[in-house]
């Protein structure tokens, strides 16, 4: 199949792309950060299509308009590109870096070129550019038996992928070593990969610095849940456990469950009959940043029951907004949630949840502290995470093609 770099001179976007990164990226951009005049500016095709085509923002999209926004701000020339599958040929804006760039960076999943025969990373050399990618998880891998055989197909060949990269960004050293691991076993090569943590800055709310008032005696302890209805969220066990809790320590326990549903008919209901019998729980869909912070204020900590994550960010955004929380001991969360603010417990099972549930509802001079350590705690900004990928990418332009 031939396949072409075309620049549109109008401004229009294809099928399954956006213009409003290209727009945020060319309106009163301020004084680059840390740029050395010395240096050329790096030109980027920067794949942005999924992020502003879908109502809603998933860990992944957060991603991707950060980084943008932050490489933008230290001197990167970005390009929005995405996959025009009616010309089968790649779009990008001439008023952007177009000509002369010289890498493709893929911070999400190219959903839209996956079953279209070459992928990004082949088309970028094939025109004489470098191709990085970011690798949020292997999760579609780890627990291919939640997708389909469609899903697991197009998802086995987007993993692939990253054997012909240049450079990876991994968000952990976990995820790092799932996708070495993956490669080998596939007998595919393993490209130089990059562990470069995400941050714990929540949007563009300011960090929270004042430690919340204690919770009174005749209070309701108040937890927040921040998870999308998936199964490896581990809701159902989260209920289940919240109601042991109330039952072993006499204790009124709020939850409020945050997040969209995904299309898991049983287990929406499952979770639906759970939310009905528990007292004090209530659930509500995606709301916007603003509305999230001020939950995270009315609430005394937050619970994050995930098992299986590439990263984990509701637990560093918890923090960056004052508030501690409950997370699993194992996965990503064992290299993320240590250092202050956070009670790691056993989420595998609803006693070990319901464990570190009763010592938060039982134990105020642990839940103090712990509130104390939230807001204390160093924790990376979206500036520092665009740095360390932008000092990547421009020492992969320093050492030539």
């Amino acid at each position: 199949m031939a396949a072409a770099l075309e620049a549109d001179a109008s401004g229009a976007a294809p099928r399954g792309t956006v213009t409003g990164m290209r727009r945020a990226m060319l309106q009163g951009s301020p004084v680059p950060i840390g740029q050395d005049k010395a240096r050329p500016v790096p030109k980027v095709l920067y794949w942005r299509e999924t992020t502003d085509a879908q109502p809603f923002e998933t860990g992944i999209q957060r991603v991707t308009r950060r980084l943008a926004d932050g490489l933008v701000r230290r001197g990167f020339d970005l390009a929005a590109t995405g996959w025009d599958p009616v010309r089968r040929l790649l779009r990008v804006c001439e008023t952007a870096a177009g000509p002369g760039a010289e890498w493709l960076l893929l911070p999400e999943i190219p959903m839209s070129m996956l079953g279209e025969g070459p992928d990004p990373i082949q088309l970028a050399h094939a025109h004489g550019l470098r191709a990085a990618a970011i690798v949020h998880d292997l999760i579609p891998i780890r627990l291919a038996q939640l997708y389909g055989p469609l899903e697991r197909a197009v998802y086995r060949r987007y993993f692939r992928m990253f054997a012909g990269a240049d450079l990876v960004f991994a968000t952990t050293g976990l995820v790092a070593g799932h996708l070495r691991a993956y490669l080998e076993a596939e007998g595919l090569r393993v490209p130089p990969i990059a562990v470069v943590p995400l941050p714990g800055q929540f949007a563009d709310r300011p960090r929270v610095r004042e430690i919340s008032p204690p919770r009174r005696p005749d209070e309701p302890l108040r937890l927040l849940t921040v998870a999308t209805w998936e199964p490896r969220k581990n809701l159902p066990r989260l209920l289940r456990a919240v109601r042991l809790a109330q039952d072993r320590s006499g204790q009124a326990i709020h939850l409020t469950l945050i997040g969209r549903r995904t299309g898991y008919a049983d287990h929406d209901a499952e979770i639906e009959a759970l939310l009905a019998v528990t007292p004090g729980a209530t659930a509500q869909g995606r709301i916007g940043d603003g509305r999230l912070a001020g939950l995270y204020d009315a609430h005394h900590a937050s619970v994050y029951p995930s098992c299986e994550e590439g990263f984990g960010m509701p637990v560093l955004e918890s923090l960056w907004l004052g508030r501690p929380c409950l997370c699993h001991a194992g996965s990503a969360m064992a290299e993320v949630a240590p250092g202050g603010g956070t009670l790691m417990t056993d989420m595998d099972g609803d006693d070990g949840v319901a464990a570190g549930l009763i010592r938060l509802a039982t134990e105020p001079a642990m839940l103090e502290r712990l509130t104390a350590e939230a807001v204390a705690r160093p924790l990376r900004t979206w500036d520092d995470y665009a740095a360390d990928v932008a000092e990547r990418l421009r020492q992969g332009i320093s050492d030539g093609p």
